[in-house]
């Protein structure tokens, strides 16, 4: 008689607790990521998105260990990968997971790509130093990865160099190389931010039909609402280095809790009936400066820009609490 099958596990493929990443500076020590949780289950999409120097990249640089150390240090907290904790793992063990199992776009892909090597021998390389293949299979291995993401005459294309390609294509390259070892989380930071309007379409779109085919998670880190309307499934805000709101994407859009999420929302152009008879209205920005991370006020960092603001806000940091189902938001005003 057949055993009956395991039950699915509901652990998360990436847990993220309290994570505090600082960078010393002749002005002191600045948190740059200050007690960051996040989750993303097995197979899940989650979006990360705020200003720019909210956090959103170092959090990710954190997640592969590749702080620059000095002036950055990792100073606390758990990174629990397939129940591993990546903080606590020697060296050599983290170099086998960056590029095999953990894969990251970054945000300039001809500057991040080197200029000496032929893109064919960047992609081989990677494979050859985590696949152990030899360097016949490694370059037929790049070829097939180059035809993957869409580029025509890979045969021709893997020996070439990034200068013989315009930044879209180099884009491009960067994600054959990302998914070239078939990784289980692929961390895209920015990754159509360097590209032409006309470009980056096609990019988001190769991403996420790719992370489906392949069954990938994914941690999509952008400033860009309308890609993570379209893109993710669980949405995180971040701001001064903490998470301020959590949601599935549709109740994150629709039900706003923290007033900078909102301020957010209503920052974006509206078209047509949106927008009232006219057809168009001003565009709402949020006013006020981000606090600088070396001198952010007592509390809540966003009191000095809030609409809600009450005296409890500079007396002390709010938790972030679940106040409706799977939706969590860091402020004492939202209902």
């Amino acid at each position: 008689m057949p055993l009956p099958a395991a039950a699915p596990s509901l652990e998360p493929l990436l847990r993220i607790t309290n994570l505090v990443t600082t960078f010393r500076t002749e002005r002191g020590l600045l948190r740059a990521v200050d007690g960051v949780s996040l989750e993303i289950p097995k197979g899940g999409k989650l979006g990360l998105i705020g200003e720019s120097g909210c956090g959103k990249s170092v959090t990710a640089l954190s997640i592969l260990r590749l702080i620059p150390d000095p002036p950055g240090q990792i100073e606390s907290g758990e990174i629990l990968f397939d129940g591993q904790d990546l903080l606590k793992l020697p060296l050599s063990r983290m170099r086998h997971i960056r590029g095999n199992r953990i894969s990251m776009i970054f945000q300039e892909p001809q500057s991040s790509l080197n200029p000496v090597y032929t893109v064919g021998n960047q992609i081989a390389e990677t494979i050859r130093l985590h696949q152990k293949v030899s360097r016949r299979e490694a370059r037929e291995r790049a070829i097939a990865a180059l035809k993957q993401v869409g580029i025509s005459d890979p045969e021709r294309r893997v020996a070439e160099y990034p200068n013989q390609m315009s930044g879209g294509m180099c884009q491009r390259v960067m994600i054959a190389m990302a998914l070239s070892c078939h990784p289980e989380l692929l961390i895209a930071d920015e990754p159509s931010t360097a590209l032409d309007v006309t470009i980056q379409a096609q990019i988001l779109e190769l991403i996420t039909s790719l992370v489906r085919e392949m069954s990938m998670s994914l941690l999509l880190i952008t400033h860009d609402l309308g890609v993570i309307a379209e893109t993710v499934e669980q949405v995180a805000v971040m701001y001064a280095g903490k998470v301020v709101e959590e949601a599935e994407v549709h109740e994150l859009f629709q039900n706003p809790l923290h007033p900078y999420t909102t301020g957010l929302l209503r920052s974006l152009p509206k078209l047509g009936a949106e927008a009232g008879q006219a057809g168009h209205q001003r565009l709402q920005a949020i006013p006020g400066l981000v606090p600088s991370p070396l001198d952010l006020p007592f509390g809540c960092p966003f009191q000095e820009r809030c609409p809600l603001m009450k005296p409890l806000c500079g007396q002390e940091m709010p938790e972030l609490e679940e106040k409706r189902t799977g939706h969590r938001v860091r402020c004492f005003e939202s209902c």
